[in-house]
């Protein structure tokens, strides 16, 4: 078994129909062995029978490579786990349950962890060919950033980072560097668990290598190109980071003034991308302060 892919999903019943058929039917023409595990995270049991009758029809119509795995407890990074586990693949690749793979994606990536030394393969996350040009999107991603689109230069070859909807691990990687860190990601402390991962990857002496070939299409969601959407995300970024960086509150605050600073300075030079670069940090560093003084206010009593 060369892969086996997993895709944690917990509510998305349709955005998971389409993604598991674009599996089946573009890799299934392909001589690459294959698995597919759906770490089924619904929190209601009625979705988490939807989940299954999903998977279910793609088994019947495509094949017994498909299969789910029940993981009950909110997290994904605890589903991802529980499905890490049951994996046989040589190479275990995530997909976010909103995105629609390309047809070649399986073939690239045979061909990368075949040819090239790497630990880890990322791949671009890009938008929707029918949405390249909707002016809207563009101006409210361009100002939010709240949709992870990932498109590095072509000729880059090794990153530092990951963006969990597209990447691929080769197995050994797991038992050196251990799995997803369960008190991170959605359904936990909301996002950060790519990156938390990838340092672990890099300090490990791993590398983690892009591949501009193996691309997927990120659903476009308006919810998240808001004012709202926006304060939250970056919320959730400095209680995740609080996490794993270990950060004291005289090291957090000077941050939160320069945010400030920044975000005036921007805001009267009228440059909107910095404006909410430094509205986002500004976010960010005060959970992180609300956190780090509730947790000491907790190990005081």
């Amino acid at each position: 078994m060369e892969f086996s892919f997993i895709i944690a999903t917990f509510d998305r019943c349709d955005f998971l129909l389409r993604l598991l058929s674009g599996i089946a039917i573009n890799f299934h023409k392909r001589e690459i062995a294959h698995e597919v595990i759906v770490a089924n995270n619904a929190r209601d049991e009625r979705i988490a029978k939807r989940i299954d009758d999903v998977v279910d029809k793609i088994r019947h119509e495509h094949g017994n490579r498909f299969l789910s795995v029940r993981e009950p407890n909110p997290g994904k990074c605890r589903a991802q786990n529980a499905a890490i586990g049951r994996a046989k693949g040589e190479i275990l690749a995530f997909f976010d349950d909103d995105v629609e793979v390309t047809p070649e994606w399986i073939d690239v990536a045979a061909e990368f962890f075949r040819t090239k030394s790497f630990d880890v393969m990322q791949g671009p996350i890009l938008i929707p060919p029918q949405m390249r040009d909707n002016d809207t999107l563009l101006r409210l991603q361009h100002r939010y950033r709240t949709i992870n689109f990932v498109q590095y230069p072509a000729n880059m070859t090794e990153i530092k980072t990951l963006t969990g909807a597209n990447m691929a691990i080769r197995r050994p990687i797991f038992s050196r560097v251990g799995y997803f860190n369960e008190d991170l990601g959605p359904g936990r402390s909301g996002i950060s668990e790519d990156v938390e991962f990838a340092q672990r990857v890099i300090r490990s002496g791993g590398r983690i290598g892009y591949e501009p070939r193996a691309a997927v299409y990120h659903e476009v969601d308006w919810s998240r190109l808001t004012e709202e959407f926006f304060r939250q995300r970056h919320e959730q970024q400095g209680r995740s980071r609080l996490i794993f960086k270990k950060q004291s509150v005289t090291s957090i605050t000077p941050n939160i003034l320069l945010a400030m600073c920044a975000f005036g300075w921007y805001s009267f030079t009228g440059n909107e991308r910095q404006k909410y670069r430094a509205k986002g940090r500004y976010f960010h560093y005060r959970a992180m302060l609300a956190e780090k003084t509730k947790r000491i206010a907790g190990s005081q009593v």
